[in-house]
């Protein structure tokens, strides 16, 4: 077989390719012109330049293709507008469904959102049932997810083409170009000098694990359906705990107020505009604090999808940052690596030279 993987240098899309690639199937990657291939240009798939808003670039990409994942979407709560995030969701799945329809694709497995099924203040879980309300209270990236599945599914109706629908929780671990707001869960507790928590919580699973899911929801999966692809749900406080003990830092001290997370929101708004990097936090994700991001992946477990622990998924992206530029050399100084995180880095690069063999 032969894939399309849309947004390949992404997070999902990087380990998505090392799916493909380990069971055997060629790949096509789209990549923009300009994307980061730090991670990803080693392997051996075949890259093709374009973008999933230049419909011309995707029969090039589609060609000679079985089977299209879409990944590319921006997930991100800084730096990007509203109208950007939604045209890149909207407009670009489109073109992505309308070019596998010329190329005689019949199957898409498209990369969602777990937040499409919204949050609830209580600690319940939630599951494929729910469906967020695209209000003004969700951030921009919420909202264009929710369009995303709505227009998606409208389109490869009228295309008779199979969609299935993946929709991640928050994922976390190695080969992401650009560092995300999953693996800054990780990032920010480590430089956060007063160690903070707060209210919630959230579904934490390994990325490679969603990688699998999605090899698992193109033979398995229902067309129409969407299909959480998630692990453990912990509070913000069990996931602060786990990151120090992993990575041999203080634990969670305080929880903060959500009045507490916006100011400090607010403020490393002001400090990334002066110094033109990422914010730890923003304004939007503040908003968020107090609602418990948890969702139950029963739906892709009846496929055979089998998730690791959330510790695993951690200590795999522990492994990964504790060695990138994304940790300060101060904040790596303070650091202890349990012997789970070693571990993690052994067995990501064993899998690696594998892949190079």
């Amino acid at each position: 077989m032969r894939a399309l993987v849309t947004g390949a240098n992404g997070l999902i899309g990087a380990n998505l390719l090392r799916a493909l690639l380990h069971d055997g199937h060629h790949v096509n990657a789209l990549v923009r012109q300009e994307s980061d291939l730090t991670h990803i240009a080693n392997l051996p798939v075949t890259f093709v330049r374009g973008d999933v808003l230049d419909a011309d670039s995707l029969d090039a990409a589609m060609a000679g293709c079985d089977l299209v994942f879409h990944t590319a979407v921006h997930f991100a709560y800084w730096g990007h507008s509203e109208d950007e995030l939604a045209r890149t969701a909207v407009q670009g799945s489109r073109n992505v469904l309308q070019a596998a329809g010329r190329a005689g694709i019949g199957r898409v497995v498209m990369t969602s959102s777990s937040v499409t099924l919204g949050a609830s203040y209580a600690p319940e879980v939630r599951d494929e049932q729910r469906v967020a309300e695209a209000g003004t209270q969700e951030t921009a990236y919420v909202r264009a997810k929710i369009a995303q599945e709505q227009e998606a599914l409208a389109e490869a109706a009228g295309l008779s083409i199979a969609l299935v629908l993946a929709c991640p929780t928050m994922s976390v671990g190695p080969f992401g170009a650009a560092l995300g707001p999953s693996n800054a869960v990780v990032t920010s507790y480590l430089a956060d000098p007063l160690r903070l928590s707060w209210a919630g919580g959230c579904n934490i699973v390994s990325v490679r694990d969603v990688a699998r899911g999605h090899l698992i929801l193109a033979e398995k999966g229902v067309p129409g359906e969407r299909y959480v692809l998630g692990s453990e749900n912990l509070t913000w406080r069990q996931v602060h705990e786990r990151i120090a003990a992993l990575a041999g830092v203080p634990p969670p001290g305080p929880q903060a107020s959500a009045t507490t997370c916006y100011w400090i929101a607010l403020a490393e708004e002001a400090r990334a505009a002066i110094s033109d990097h990422q914010p730890l936090a923003t304004r939007g994700q503040a908003g968020m604090i107090g609602r418990h991001y948890w969702y139950s992946h029963a739906r892709a477990a009846a496929l055979g999808y089998a998730p690791r622990p959330a510790t695993d998924a951690l200590a795999e992206a522990i492994a990964w940052l504790a060695a990138g530029p994304h940790v300060s050399r101060e904040t790596r100084m303070g650091m202890r690596l349990s012997r789970a995180v070693h571990a993690a880095r052994a067995g990501i690069a064993a899998d690696e030279q594998r892949m190079a063999a």
